[in-house]
């Protein structure tokens, strides 16, 4: 019986209230919006019939607005593909129920073709065939006004208020190429890479042969950080503060490039972040750096080649890199020490650093962590 009244009940909500608020508000007001619009253009009982697709339209731009059927070309699509295919089996179909059925079945199939699946565009369908004496002296000029325009005034509204509110994007995509398009070497922390990517969740929706309405983007998210989790908890929370080399050797914009060589040399050690007075990072030094300073090929041995370039130039002017700061990446990725090791990995095995300075929130040096001392941990978990 429990099982039987489960299946009835309401799922878990985990949306937060002031979610629900905001929600509520901005559906409020492009409402209100498409009503001042519509009755410039439409009799007064005509009005609700056909402003109850864009009601609809309103729940999933502003409740969802990152699920695939709330997105512009759905949107947009949606309405006045239903729009036309309403009005046109209006002027072919005299019957009204036949001309209901069909006016909505071929709005559905015709979304389905054309990726834009909005089931408020079946209202809109249906409000081309069943509306008043107005609405069908409107022909199809009821695409333009008022479907079209009360259609383009909720996609700008949607634009502006998921946009201009803290934690909201809108389209769903939109996060991703802004992600892609400024992604850099030099963020300052580098979350755990995608375990699961977008072409992989495509072939599985391909293989089911299902609608699901979630974005691609979004079905990633829930799998790796589910995942993440998972492994979090079998690891235990083993955080890069607790297995980060604390005793970091650094040094200075002004120090010289072959000070910084000395103290590797000394110190067995690949890599020197540089601080400022405030031990605050602004870059790092490897051994790579100095090697892409030598590594064009002359008549003179690497040797000769290394030691010139450390050597000290003698006067004002010089054509190498004399200073730390001439010779740092200035572009550094750093991690914070309550980072989880987890999110070591896609740093160390896609970026290809193997350096890594681990900081607090105003930059300032705590520690430096490497391939080495991820080993070290995991080893010393597989022993206990």
């Amino acid at each position: 019986m429990k099982k039987l009244l489960h299946l009835f009940l309401p799922p878990a909500n985990t949306t937060s209230l002031k979610e629900k608020v905001i929600s509520g508000v901005a559906a409020l007001l492009g409402i209100a919006l498409v009503l001042w619009i519509s009755q410039l253009f439409l009799p007064q009982h005509d009005i609700p019939l056909v402003v109850a697709s864009m009601g609809a339209s309103a729940v999933l731009l502003f409740a969802v607005p990152l699920g695939p059927l709330s997105q512009p070309w759905s949107l947009v699509g949606g309405h006045l593909l239903s729009g036309l295919i309403g009005v046109t089996v209006a002027k072919l179909v005299p019957d009204v129920v036949i001309a209901s059925a069909l006016a909505v079945s071929l709005a559905i199939f015709v979304m389905y073709l054309t990726s834009c699946l909005h089931p408020p565009g079946g209202a809109t369908a249906l409000s081309a065939v069943v509306g008043s004496s107005a609405v069908q002296e409107l022909g199809y000029y009821y695409l333009l006004t008022p479907v079209a325009l009360n259609v383009f005034v909720m996609l700008a509204f949607a634009l502006l208020i998921n946009n201009l509110l803290p934690h909201r994007y809108y389209p769903n995509t939109l996060k991703s190429y802004l992600t892609d398009k400024h992604k850099a070497i030099g963020d300052d922390t580098v979350q755990a890479a995608l375990s699961v990517s977008r072409d992989d969740i495509k072939l599985a929706l391909k293989e089911m042969g299902e609608f699901v309405d979630i974005s691609d983007d979004d079905l990633s998210r829930i799998f790796n950080l589910s995942a993440t989790y998972s492994r979090r908890k079998r690891m235990g929370e083993v955080l890069i503060g607790d297995i980060m080399t604390r005793e970091v050797i650094s040094a200075e914009y002004g120090d010289h490039v072959e000070d910084l060589w000395m103290l590797m040399a000394k110190h067995k050690i690949r890599a020197i972040p540089i601080v400022d007075r405030h031990q605050r990072v602004e870059g790092i030094v490897t051994i790579a750096d100095f090697l892409n300073q030598v590594k064009a090929p002359t008549e003179k041995s690497l040797k000769h080649r290394l030691e010139y370039f450390l050597k000290r130039s003698i006067g004002s002017e010089t054509n190498k890199p004399e200073y730390a700061g001439h010779l740092m990446q200035k572009k550094v990725v750093t991690v914070h020490p309550e980072q989880h090791i987890l999110d070591l990995f896609p740093i160390f095995y896609e970026k290809g650093v193997h350096h890594l300075p681990v900081v607090d929130k105003d930059k300032r040096l705590l520690g430096i962590t490497t391939p080495k001392n991820l080993l070290i941990a995991l080893h010393m978990d597989l022993k206990t």
